[in-house]
C-alpha cells in the first residue's frame, strides 16, 4: 500500500505559552512583532488568555481617542502573523471572539503566512462553540493551510467528530483531496468509525483514490478497524481493490480473520495474486493461519500445483514451496522488498516502487540500498526534494558509494531545474 504523508502535528508551536516573558508566540520576535510590554503585546496576550476586560481596555488605549480602535486592532499581528482573533480562537475564548467580530468587525477569514485562519485555530483547540460561531459568521470552509489541508481534513485528523459534523453542515466539500488524502481516507486510516459514518452520511466517495491505488477500504484494513470496513462495504465500497494490492491480500497478510471473513462474504475475489505472486490462501497458509485458510478454501479456485487440495494439503504445500519457504525464514526480509521495488521501478510504477522501498527501509533503516531504492522511486515520481534526502541518508550510511553519490547529484540538478521552472 502506498504510504500517505503523516498528518501534521498540532499548531501549538504557533501560539504563546502562558507566562512567556517574550513575544506572544516566539521567544525571538521579528522587529515587526509587538514589543514586550507594549499595548499591542498586551492586546494579543489578553485575547489569548480570554481576558475580555483587558482586550477592551487595550482597544481603547490603541485608539487613543481617534475612534480608530477597530482599525488598529486589525493591524496588530504577532511574529507569525496571527491576530487577536486567531489567538482567541486558538484557546476557545468565545466571548473575546464575539467582541472582536461583532463589535470591532474583524475578518473571520483573516489569514497568516502559514495559511492559518481563526477557524483553523479553533479546530486545533477543539472548540466546537467557537468553530460554530465562526462558521455562522461566514468562515471559509475550504481555505488550505500551508500543509495542504482543508479545515475538514484537519478536523478529521484531530479526531473531533462534532466539529467535522459542523463543517459538513455548513457545506464543507467532503471529497477534497489533500496532501494526506481525502477526509474519508484519513478517518479510515485512524480507525475512526464514528467519523467515517458521519462522512458517509454526507455522501463521501467511498471509492475515492489517493496515492494512485489506495481507496478508503485499504486504509480501514490497515487500521485493523472491522467497524470501518463494515461501514465502507455497506456504503458500496469496492472490495476487489486495484491491481495486486487488494483488500483481501492485505487482510490475509496481516492475519485479520474477522476482516477476511467480512471481505469474503462481500464477494472479494480470492484468486487474485499479490505482488509476490501468491493468492490470499497461500499467504494465510504461509503464516500457518489455519482458520483463515478454512475461510478461503471454499471460495478459492484449485491451484494446479497443489496435489492435495485440502486445508491440510495447502498448508503443507506452503511450507514446501521454495518462494514461500524463503519468506517464512524471514517474513520481514528487506531484500525481497528491495528487489521488488527495483522490478516495479523498471516497469515505471514509481508509486508501488516507493511503497516497497519505504517498507524495506523500515525493516533495515541502516541499509544504504534501502535509501537508494527510495530515492530512485521518488525520482520517478518527480519528488526531487525527498529524493535528495533519501540519497543523502544513503551516503551517510555508506560514504563514498559512487552510485548513490551520482544519484544525489542528479536529484539536486533536477530539483534546481524544477525550482527554476516554478519561478518562470
Amino acid at each position: 500500500m502506498a504510504t500517505p504523508p503523516r498528518f501534521p502535528p498540532a499548531l501549538a508551536g504557533c501560539f504563546p505559552r502562558r507566562g512567556s516573558p517574550r513575544g506572544p508566540d516566539n521567544p525571538n520576535p521579528r522587529p515587526s512583532s509587538p514589543l514586550p510590554g507594549s499595548p499591542e503585546d498586551a492586546l494579543l496576550r489578553a485575547a489569548f488568555d480570554g481576558d475580555l476586560r483587558l482586550v477592551k481596555k487595550m482597544t481603547r488605549v490603541l485608539d487613543g481617542g481617534e475612534e480608530r480602535g477597530a482599525e488598529k486592532v486589525r493591524a496588530v499581528r504577532s511574529s507569525n502573523g496571527l491576530g487577536a482573533l486567531h489567538l482567541a480562537a486558538a484557546r476557545g475564548k468565545l466571548p473575546v471572539c464575539r467582541y472582536l467580530v461583532d463589535d470591532l468587525g474583524l475578518d473571520v477569514n483573516s489569514i497568516n503566512e502559514a495559511g492559518l485562519t481563526p477557524l483553523t485555530c479553533a479546530i486545533d483547540a477543539g472548540s466546537v462553540d467557537v468553530v460554530q460561531y465562526l462558521l455562522n459568521n461566514g468562515a471559509d470552509t475550504e481555505t488550505l493551510i500551508s500543509t495542504g489541508l482543508t479545515p475538514l481534513v484537519y478536523a478529521v485528523g484531530k479526531g473531533n467528530c462534532e466539529i467535522v459534523q459542523a463543517l459538513l453542515c455548513k457545506g464543507a466539500y467532503v471529497d477534497a483531496l489533500t496532501t494526506v488524502g481525502a477526509a474519508l481516507h484519513l478517518a479510515a486510516q485512524n480507525g475512526r468509525d464514528d467519523i467515517v459514518k458521519v462522512l458517509l452520511d454526507h455522501h463521501a466517495d467511498h471509492n475515492k483514490i489517493a496515492w494512485g491505488v489506495n481507496r478508503p477500504l485499504i486504509y480501514a484494513i490497515s487500521a485493523r478497524s472491522l467497524k470501518c470496513v463494515k461501514l465502507l462495504i455497506e456504503a458500496g465500497a469496492d472490495v476487489q481493490g486495484i491491481g495486486t494490492e487488494t483488500p483481501l491480500a492485505l487482510a490475509a497478510t496481516d492475519g485479520l480473520t474477522d476482516i477476511l471473513k467480512c471481505l469474503v462474504q462481500a464477494g472479494a475475489d480470492p484468486n487474485v495474486c499479490d505482488g509476490f505472486g501468491f493468492t490470499p490462501i497461500e499467504t494465510a497458509a504461509r503464516y500457518n493461519r489455519r482458520e483463515d485458510v478454512e475461510i478461503l478454501f471454499p471460495v478459492t479456485s484449485r491451484i494446479p500445483t497443489v496435489n492435495d487440495w485440502s486445508v491440510d494439503g495447502i498448508i503443507s504445500y506452503a511450507k514446501s514451496k521454495p518462494a514461500l519457504k524463503a519468506m517464512n525464514l524471514d517474513p520481514a526480509d528487506a531484500t525481497l522488498f528491495a528487489n521488488r521495488s527495483l522490478c516495479r521501478l523498471r516497469l515505471g510504477d514509481g508509486r508501488k516502487a516507493l511503497t516497497d522501498a519505504v517498507a524495506c527501509k523500515s525493516m533495515r533503516p541502516g541499509w544504504s540500498k534501502a535509501c537508494y531504492r527510495e530515492g530512485a522511486a521518488r525520482m520517478v515520481l518527480k519528488d526531487y526534494e525527498k529524493a535528495c534526502g533519501a540519497f543523502l541518508d544513503g551516503l551517510k550510511l555508506e560514504p563514498g558509494n559512487a552510485e548513490i553519490e551520482s544519484a544525489l547529484w542528479e536529484a539536486l540538478e533536477s530539483l534546481k531545474i524544477s525550482h527554476k521552472k516554478e519561478k518562470e
